[in-house]
């Protein structure tokens, strides 16, 4: 049987896919190790606790903190996600919980910490890694399929290459840490909100509901996200309802609640240590999320304006500077500098040119203006998914903006895919543009002769 061109460009994008998935999981056992590490898998305990053991008693939330109080203040502020699947695969190795490492202590050095068995086992690093590496695979995938829902094959096909390519993805999402699952959250919340977006069913507001609860779990920041894909989800029905009383407005509204009520059932489905205490618990992660970074501004410097601010921001979204730790100190480390320069001449530390030149970060800063413009006005792709990239794009940039209290990369994670759905569109304008008008003077010069 003869492959249609349709076949042919299908089976393309599957093994464009594949080939991105081998990349994003090529160079997991060589990472430069990040004490972040350690403390996600010494996490993974509660795995065992509830799981292996079968006792709900320790993971429940105790308002009088007098029971493993570390773990409890680990168990609230981070997300489930990687923790469970790194707690899963310690068992998988026949590690008991006390067999597992302790936490990172951040206020001792590296050799300190090494001495006492924090590191964790090496096997059990090395999957963990590649648990998280797939996860990325799976974010990369999702964000392609994302482009060809909203956009064009060629956007797609570059967008997910520089997904993939791009240095501080990959330092993170391959890392034993939340990054991995955080991004896949992420990607899952956008690609079922434009499947919504192109025909309103009940079971894709369903679908959408189980994205943003997995994205919450995976990890809290995702929230940002989720608020944003919902407000253009609704924006249509509540304009609609603004006009007249409309039926199909009332039912898309409704089925916006059945999402918001499925996000909050998975989110605390995948949280037990909520169960005993939903109602008290929001505020009180976002008073210890709070805490947390400002005990990070006191201990390693926060920004001192805004115009500080604004120059970090250029630097870690527009020109992408790599970033293997976020403590000065890390530079003086044997073991880490030998690691990092090991991964950086595998071959596989994505495209290296990415954060060393001022002048490439300029160029991605009027890519993506451009990019947003011509975003706004093509009338090819459908007014609600430009919606939804734009309200998603704007909104985590001017987030990130103003709340980033530090000169972290992993901070500036979330918006890079938004970038790069920008940058990767102007592309497509300009290449576009350029093939158009290179025919046009072809002509022109045939005709004259």
């Amino acid at each position: 049987m003869m492959m249609t061109a349709k076949m042919r460009l299908r089976w393309a994008d599957g093994l464009w896919l594949l080939a991105l998935a081998v990349y994003s999981m090529a160079a997991a056992h060589v990472m430069p190790f990040h004490g972040d590490e350690s403390t996600l898998i010494y996490m993974g305990r509660d795995y065992h606790y509830l799981l292996v053991e079968g006792d709900l008693s320790r993971l429940a939330y105790d308002p009088s903190w007098s029971t493993s109080p570390a773990e409890q203040h680990l168990r609230l502020l981070n997300g489930t996600i990687s923790k469970t699947v790194y707690g899963a695969l310690a068992h998988g190795l026949g590690l008991s919980a006390d067999a597992i490492n302790e936490q990172w202590h951040w206020g001792r050095d590296f050799d300190w910490n090494a001495r006492r068995g924090r590191i964790p086992d090496m096997e059990l690093l090395r999957r963990a890694r590649l648990a998280s590496s797939a996860q990325l695979a799976l974010a990369a995938a999702c964000f392609f399929a994302l482009l060809r829902l909203t956009l064009n094959r060629p956007t797609a096909w570059i967008a997910s290459a520089l997904f993939v390519l791009h240095p501080n993805m990959l330092i993170n999402g391959r890392r034993a840490m939340m990054e991995g699952s955080h991004l896949l959250g992420l990607m899952l919340v956008l690609l079922a909100g434009a499947w919504l977006l192109q025909e309103r069913r009940w079971w894709r507001y369903a679908l959408l509901g189980v994205c943003a609860g997995f994205a919450l779990a995976a990890k809290h920041p995702n929230l940002i996200a989720c608020a944003l894909v919902l407000a253009s989800c609704s924006m249509l029905p509540f304009w609609r309802m603004l006009r007249r009383r409309d039926e199909r407005a009332i039912r898309d509204l409704a089925g916006l609640a059945l999402t918001g009520l499925i996000m909050i059932a998975v989110f605390l489905l995948l949280n037990p240590a909520w169960w005993n205490a939903p109602l008290d618990l929001p505020a009180l992660v976002l008073e210890m999320r709070a805490d947390l970074l400002q005990g990070q501004i006191e201990a390693f410097g926060g920004y001192q304006d805004f115009a500080e601010q604004v120059a970090d921001f250029f630097q870690f979204v527009f020109v992408g500077a790599r970033q293997y730790f976020e403590v000065d100190a890390w530079a003086a480390y044997a073991p880490i500098t030998a690691q990092i320069a090991i991964y950086e001449s595998s071959g596989w530390a994505g495209a290296l040119f990415i954060g060393a030149s001022g002048r490439l970060g300029l160029a991605c800063l009027l890519l993506s203006l451009l990019g947003a413009v011509a975003l706004l006005v093509d009338k090819r792709a459908l007014a609600e998914h430009r919606l939804l990239l734009l309200l998603w794009s704007g909104g985590t940039g001017l987030f990130t903006l103003m709340v980033t209290p530090l000169p972290w990369a992993r901070y500036y994670l979330p918006l890079l895919p938004a970038l790069i759905i920008l940058v990767s569109h102007a592309l497509v304008i300009l290449a576009h543009w350029l093939w158009h008008n290179s025919k046009k003077r072809a002509y022109g010069i045939a005709g004259l002769a």
